[in-house]
């Protein structure tokens, strides 16, 4: 099954990290796509797409601290770690100041969404350099528990910004409430599989496992419920099918990720023993599903700029 999904260890580094850093900064290659007047769109889709990868980041970089911390993929989750670390300061500085390669022109300026910013690098900050400092194969079990117990509160701010930046940005003449739905949920999808990648990890290593399981079983159903209604759409809360075949064929990439590796959520909801190597696979599973969606997220954001 892993095999069809080409799932196994990356032949060298370099690869592996371009896909991380792909999967951070995949909305950079979507600016640009559509002449528009510049002062109509000062990148209001590039910024609720970043604040999302915020609080995909959130959790990414607690999942690669925990399989680092087990000894699980050591290259690659350290890579993994190191880069989540740099991005989120990245992606905050641009949201702060601005970042014309991201696609956001000018400083953030409403005083409620520089509050939030501000308590979210309250939170992110001892959390950082708490996790930046993993070593491989630790077996550190309070560490991690540290870790994962801030993640919740940095998430919580984290979707706070997101919502602040979709309302704040979201105008009929830059950017429709409905595409601004459509990114945000894409990136609720691409949080998601980095939080259930971090709760698989706990999970098999005994660590907050009640919260984890809790949280997993959770992030499952959102997960499936979201994937359906951007799939064929939800009238009912505004969600529109997909706008282009490319963003429809993209979704379903997702799902045969999705469907493929469900055997192995329900082993490790069950209590079952994850070897090394499905543990590995799940890693690299859940990696690939978030630059899958980023990828849907760019052609999103493409399509709102038409």
């Amino acid at each position: 099954m892993f095999e069809k999904m080409n799932l196994g260890k990356p032949k060298g580094l370099s690869g592996f990290a371009r896909l991380v850093a792909a999967a951070t900064l995949g909305l950079s290659v979507s600016t640009g796509a559509v002449a528009q007047d510049i002062r109509q769109d000062i990148g209001g889709s590039e910024r609720i797409n970043l604040a999302g990868q915020l609080s995909t980041l959130s959790q990414r970089i607690i999942g690669s601290a925990c399989n680092l911390n087990a000894g699980i993929a050591i290259v690659e989750s350290n890579a993994v770690l190191q880069i989540s670390a740099e991005q989120f300061g990245r992606i905050n500085d641009a949201l702060l100041y601005g970042n014309r390669s991201f696609g956001i022109l000018g400083e953030e300026s409403r005083p409620r969404t520089l509050q939030v910013i501000e308590k979210l690098n309250e939170a992110w900050e001892p959390l950082r350099d708490l996790a930046i400092q993993t070593e491989v194969a630790a077996n550190d079990p309070a560490r991690i528990a540290s870790l994962a117990e801030q993640s919740g509160p940095l998430l919580d701010t984290a979707n706070i910004l997101v919502s602040e930046i979709t309302g704040q940005y979201a105008n009929p003449v830059a950017l429709l409430h409905a595409d601004a739905l459509l990114i945000d949920l894409a990136g609720r999808q691409r949080m998601l599989a980095a939080q259930m990648s971090k709760d698989v990890c706990l999970i098999a290593s005994g660590i907050n496992t009640d919260i984890a399981n809790s949280d997993l079983s959770a992030s499952i159903k959102q997960f499936g419920d979201t994937l359906s209604a951007l799939r064929n759409g939800l009238e009912s809360v505004g969600v529109r099918p997909p706008p282009t075949q490319q963003i429809a064929d993209g979704l379903e990439f997702v799902l045969d990720e999705w469907t493929a590796i469900q055997p192995f959520l329900d082993q490790s909801m069950a209590g079952d023993t994850l070897s090394e190597e499905t543990r590995q696979r799940l890693f690299f599973a859940f990696l690939g599903m978030e630059a899958r969606m980023n990828n849907v997220i760019v052609m999103y954001d493409k399509n709102s700029k038409l």
